[in-house]
């Protein structure tokens, strides 16, 4: 750089390598700029890309630079802009670009039909995900173990070691006293003593020895977008009654278990079509029900020939609602005996993401004043008895693996919001021009958390004909408490409002989810596949098919750069013209 200084160019660094003569001088933003070009290079996944030497050595003189390099999320943030990266954070929604979209339907179509079952494309496609939870990095590895056989194989090796230690990826872990060994001291004989009476499924937690990295911090988000509907099947009419929402198909097996010394029935129920969302859902949901009970079929074929099963058994279909349905009047069973209305609770089912997606991760309470909705985990916390000796520490963690643990929680809490309250105070109305009377303190037909449609609004008629959650009754007014999409707070007489979905109140259960770290995040953001916003009701309450449309003009997507996808940068370029 010979230009000297420039405000644009930033200030002319010296001496920053071995190297003499002119190159001895160098703008610090041209050097930026190259280790921008390096990082393009790679993958954005943190298990596949590696530490370039080019980021911190000189390509002429291989000497080192004597200034330190951006880290990873520092140069990732340069792509997208510090305003993208900052809404990385709970209640945040990724969604995915429409281009992208089409480039991965694409490359789906053109996939043979078995490298397209195990792909993970649909979990990406039209993928509209909520932020759960952002972590920060606290130098540790999280390592689940989900069957007995993962948990022996991994005890092995950690036990035939003096400080529980295994090589990853070229460097050393140690095993270390969080997740299901929270309760053990920190030496290694403590934790080679909890470790053998560890039982699956159990997560452990290795430290890595590196400093806590703000780009490695932990974000998990789930698919709003996937509803998992079941199969359509045949019934005897005479057996299969009211075909209603899935809360009271479980209702008489959880009310009935409820009373049989907390066990959980377990004769599965008829496995039946489920109401949509909207009256003219049909068609898609069908096409929907096909595929996934397709997929599910092949898989199930699949794996039974690599392990040797001879018969595949009944209906893949219906043996996975089988075991959804089994989970959810386990926990319906528990939450009934003491509050028997909660049996009414309807749970709907989502494709959370590909992340241990053979359980329930997460679950989503809708309602509530502060957001319109409230975030459990599958895995509660509870606080150990006293006296009990097998842990040093207050708290840990229940493996309930959402059977019976933060299921129970969810439905409880979406029957607390759903159940009526008896007021006792009535203060009666009467409307000057009807002469009718009503009473002031009466929350109408609509529950906490129920989705409602506004109507009839005189002062604000712009808010005519938009969907909302119910949060509160305000019996000194005689109003809903109301979120509406953009966040926003509204008190609304009950005459005012339609009641839609999620009377008895509703949980959404998501069986996986997606994890990133932010700087990969930031660095898929970068490429173009994905944009951010800010969570809204309207994506709670929206039908699962229609919330990656109400998504359009919400995303904020990070600026063509030398990081955007060729592909993309065509499509956009295509738009344009």
């Amino acid at each position: 750089c010979f230009e000297g200084e420039d405000d644009e160019a930033g200030e002319l660094l010296r001496d920053i390598c071995a190297c003499a003569g002119g190159q001895r001088c160098v703008h610090l933003s041209c050097l930026r700029r190259w280790q921008r070009m390096v990082l393009v290079s790679q993958p954005t996944h943190p298990a596949f890309y590696q530490d370039d030497e080019r980021h911190h050595k000189c390509n002429v003189c291989a000497s080192p630079f004597n200034i330190p390099p951006p880290t990873r999320h520092e140069l990732m943030a340069s792509f997208t802009g510090a305003e993208i990266a900052a809404l990385i954070s709970e209640g945040c929604v990724i969604g995915s670009h429409r281009d992208f979209d089409a480039q991965l339907s694409q490359q789906l179509r053109a996939m043979d039909p078995l490298r397209r079952l195990v792909s993970g494309y649909k979990h990406w496609i039209g993928g509209v995900y909520l932020i759960t939870s952002v972590t920060p990095d606290e130098g540790e590895l999280e390592v689940p173990m989900r069957s007995a056989n993962v948990l022996n194989a991994i005890r092995a090796k950690l036990t035939r070691t003096s400080d529980l230690s295994l090589d990853v990826g070229g460097r050393r872990v140690r095993l270390v006293n969080r997740g299901d060994l929270a309760g053990a001291a920190a030496d290694a004989d403590s934790l080679r003593v909890a470790l053998e009476r560890l039982e699956a499924p159990a997560t452990i937690f290795m430290a890595t020895g590196d400093e806590p990295d703000y780009g490695a911090d932990h974000v998990v988000a789930v698919n709003l977008a996937r509803r998992i509907l079941p199969p359509k099947t045949v019934v005897d009419e005479a057996e299969d009654g009211d075909a209603g929402e899935e809360g009271n198909d479980d209702r008489a097996a959880a009310t009935a278990a409820a009373g049989t010394a907390g066990t959980a029935a377990t004769a599965p129920p008829p496995v039946r079509a489920e109401s949509g969302d909207d009256d003219d859902d049909d068609d898609d949901d069908d096409e929907e029900e096909h595929d996934d009970e397709h997929d599910d079929e092949l898989e199930t074929i699949m794996r039974d020939l690599a392990s040797g099963v001879g018969s595949v058994g009944d209906r893949p279909g219906a043996r996975w609602w089988r075991r959804a349905h089994a989970a959810v009047r386990e926990a319906k069973a528990s939450v009934c005996s003491r509050y028997p209305g909660a049996a009414d609770v309807e749970v709907q089912h989502f494709r959370g993401g590909p992340c241990e997606a053979d359980r329930i991760t997460t679950l989503v309470v809708p309602g509530g004043a502060r957001r319109g909705w409230t975030v459990l985990p599958a895995r509660r916390s509870r606080k150990r008895k006293s006296g009990d000796a097998s842990t040093s520490t207050s708290e840990t963690f229940e493996t309930s693996d959402a059977f019976g643990g933060g299921l129970c929680d969810a439905i409880e809490l979406a029957h607390a919001r759903a159940a009526p309250r008896f007021l006792p105070r009535r203060d009666t109305k009467t409307n000057p021009k009807t002469k009718e009377t009503s009473d002031a303190s009466d929350p109408g037909s609509i529950r906490g958390g129920q989705t409602v449609r506004l109507q009839n609004l005189v002062g604000r008629p712009e808010l005519n004909g938009e969907k909302a959650l119910a949060a509160r009754f305000e019996p000194e007014s005689g109003r809903w408490l109301l979120r509406l999409r953009n966040g926003d707070g509204a008190r609304v007489k009950p005459s005012n409002l339609e009641p839609l979905e999620g009377k008895h109140g509703r949980v959404f259960a998501f069986w996986g989810d997606a994890r990133w770290s932010r700087a990969q995040l930031l660095g898929e953001i970068a490429r173009g596949h994905w944009g951010l916003c800010r969570g809204s009701v309207a994506d709670i309450a929206a039908a699962p098919r229609e919330r990656r449309d109400g998504l359009d003009g919400r995303l904020a997507f990070a600026p063509t750069t030398e990081m955007t996808e060729e592909w993309m940068r065509r499509a956009a370029a295509d738009m344009s013209s």
